[in-house]
C-alpha cells in the first residue's frame, strides 16, 4: 500500500533544515545561505519512491522574536507543524545546547510523531555530538533520534525509511514522476540480482542478467514475470537447483524483501534462459539499458 503525508522540517534558524531538504530531494528547492531566517516562507518539496510520497514543508527557523516580522515567521512555522502528519526537529549538532534550544523546546508542541534529526555531525567531535544527543534525548525521552550529514549524504536513506514508518496509507497529493514504472522495474531487477549473487556465491558470475518482461501493480499487489539470462547450461543448473530449490529460494527471498519495502503483496515468476552471447544481443541489451 502507498503511504503518504505532510512532513514539516522545523528547528532553530540556520540549523540545516533547507540543506537537509535539498539533499533529500537531490535538487535546490530551498534557499541555503549561512544567514539565519533565509527561509521566509513555507516551501513544498515532494519526495517520491516506491513506498509512497512525502510532501516536505521547510519552515522558517523558530526563534525568540524581536520584531513583528520575527513573530510572523514563527507563526508560519507553527501553522505548518500543526498541519503535518510528522515533524522533523532539526538540531545543529555542531553547536552547544543553549538558550535558543530551550526556547524552541518550550514552544514546540506537537500532537503527532516527532523525529529528532541531528545535522552537521561531520562538523563536530563524537564527544560533542553525544552531549547534544543526550540533552535532546532528555527533552524527548520517547522520541526517535537520528544523526545525519547532509553534506556527506550520511544516514539520509535511513531517515527516509524512518519517516515512512511513521506515515500511514494515504492518497498521492501530487502526480508520480513519469519514470516511476522504470524505477520499480529497476528495483525489482536489482533485488533479484542481489539474491542470485548472495545465494549462489562464487558459482555464478556477476554478469548474469535479469530482465522484467511484464509488470503490473495495484494498490495492494505487484506481479512481475522475469527472465534470468546466463551464458552456460551449467549456470542454469545452479540457478534452478536440485528440485528447483535454488530458484524458489531466490523468488521467495526477493518477494519478501520487495513486499516489506513496498508494503504490499508481491508475486514473482522467474524463468532461466541460456544465451551464450546475451551481452552482444541488441534485443536483450535494449531491455536492460532501456
Amino acid at each position: 500500500m502507498i503511504k503518504s503525508g505532510f512532513v514539516s522540517i522545523a528547528g532553530r534558524p540556520n540549523a540545516g533544515k533547507s540543506t537537509l531538504l535539498n539533499t533529500i530531494l537531490g535538487e535546490k528547492r530551498a534557499i541555503v545561505t549561512p544567514k539565519p531566517q533565509t527561509t521566509n516562507k513555507n516551501i513544498q518539496g515532494v519526495y517520491n519512491d516506491l513506498r509512497g510520497q512525502i510532501v516536505f514543508i521547510d519552515t522558517p527557523g523558530i526563534h525568540k522574536p524581536k520584531t513583528p516580522y520575527g513573530e510572523y515567521l514563527n507563526k508560519q512555522a507553527y501553522q505548518s507543524i500543526r498541519g503535518s502528519e510528522v515533524t522533523l526537529l532539526v538540531v545543529d549538532a555542531s553547536v552547544e545546547y543553549g538558550a535558543g534550544d530551550e526556547y524552541l523546546f518550550s514552544r514546540l508542541k506537537v500532537d503527532h510523531p516527532l523525529i529528532i534529526v541531528l545535522t552537521k555531525i561531520d562538523l563536530a567531535s563524537p564527544i560533542h555530538v553525544q552531549k547534544v544527543k543526550e540533552q535532546w534525548t532528555q527533552n524527548y525521552p520517547d522520541t526517535p533520534l537520528i544523526e545525519v550529514s547532509s553534506v556527506r549524504n550520511f544516514n539520509i536513506d535511513a531517515l527516509i525509511t524512518l519517516i515512512f514508518e511513521h506515515l500511514e496509507v494515504g492518497p498521492l497529493y501530487f502526480p508520480l514522476p513519469e519514470d516511476y514504472a522504470i524505477r520499480l522495474e529497476n528495483y525489482i531487477n536489482e533485488i533479484v540480482r542481489e539474491k542470485i549473487i548472495m545465494l549462489t556465491r562464487e558459482e555464478i558470475p556477476y554478469s548474469v542478467a535479469v530482465v522484467v518482461d511484464h509488470l503490473t501493480e495495484s494498490d495492494t499487489k505487484v506481479e512481475a514475470y522475469l527472465t534470468i539470462y546466463c551464458e552456460k547450461d551449467s549456470q542454469k543448473g545452479i540457478l534452478i537447483g536440485k528440485g528447483a530449490k535454488m530458484i524458489k529460494r531466490i523468488r521467495l527471498q526477493t518477494q519478501y524483501e520487495l513486499s516489506k519495502f513496498l508494503g504490499k503483496d508481491v508475486l514473482l515468476e522467474l524463468m532461466v534462459k541460456v544465451e551464450p552471447l546475451w551481452r552482444s544481443d541488441p534485443k536483450i541489451l535494449k531491455k536492460l539499458l532501456g
